[in-house]
């Protein structure tokens, strides 16, 4: 399939040019939980199609975005990861998440719409690697009875399902409406702690690191 452009000597339309095609950002947005095998990717974007996932992902890795990497064993297997270039890509998705996830028309979820908690999460966990680049942490989450875990190393972050299996520094429990909403600065953690759809517990310097991370609601338009 050849590729449409633009044909624009601007920065936006160059970025389109390149990731603009539909399901693009979703495959970066679930490789900035970590590595994944081809597998992962195609249960987690459900109804792309397997053809059209092998032609993003072949794409992304011709332009640099991301990459292979053979496991040895006894995983023994294939996954792909984002490049230096990809991450670059992956931290200017960050305040496009957030606008969308501030302004989405229908900021609750319903029955007819899919949700995985790291879809929230990897946003969140730059969040925390932006805000404390030089920290360190483990974090669970209970997400509408999910558990997956962010772990936190400098600008390094990764988000993997299930509890973290050495323990955390904090646990965080809530559904996917009260956290979507904390991590787009359209709720307040008191708010949520008071109303009870949100419940923390964990050591001062990581619940510190995890308020300070999410954006202000004092920030939010008018």
């Amino acid at each position: 399939m050849t590729r449409r452009s633009y044909q624009q000597f601007c920065g936006l339309a160059s970025a389109l040019d390149t990731v603009g095609e539909r399901w693009t950002l979703l495959i970066v947005r679930d490789l900035m939980a970590g590595p994944k095998r081809y597998t992962d990717l195609a249960a987690s974007l459900h109804g792309i199609g397997t053809s059209l996932l092998a032609e993003r992902v072949k794409q992304l890795e011709a332009d640099g975005v991301i990459t292979r990497r053979d496991l040895p064993p006894p995983a023994a297997s294939t996954v792909y990861e984002l490049t230096d270039m990809g991450w670059e890509l992956a931290d200017a998705l960050v305040p496009l998440a957030i606008w969308g996830a501030r302004h989405q028309l229908k900021p609750e979820r319903t029955p007819d719409r899919r949700f995985q908690p790291e879809w929230s999460l990897t946003v969140f966990a730059r969040l925390i690697a932006t805000s404390e680049p030089e920290g360190r942490g483990v974090y669970d989450f209970t997400i509408d009875g999910e558990n997956v875990h962010i772990t936190h190393v400098g600008t390094s972050t990764t988000v993997t399902r299930g509890l973290a299996p050495g323990g955390a520094d904090a646990t965080v429990t809530g559904d996917s409406g009260t956290v979507a909403g904390l991590v787009a600065g359209r709720l307040a953690v008191a708010e949520a702690l008071t109303t009870g759809s949100l419940a923390i517990d964990g050591t001062d310097t990581a619940l510190h690191t995890l308020v300070a991370a999410l954006p202000h609601t004092a920030d939010r338009p008018n």
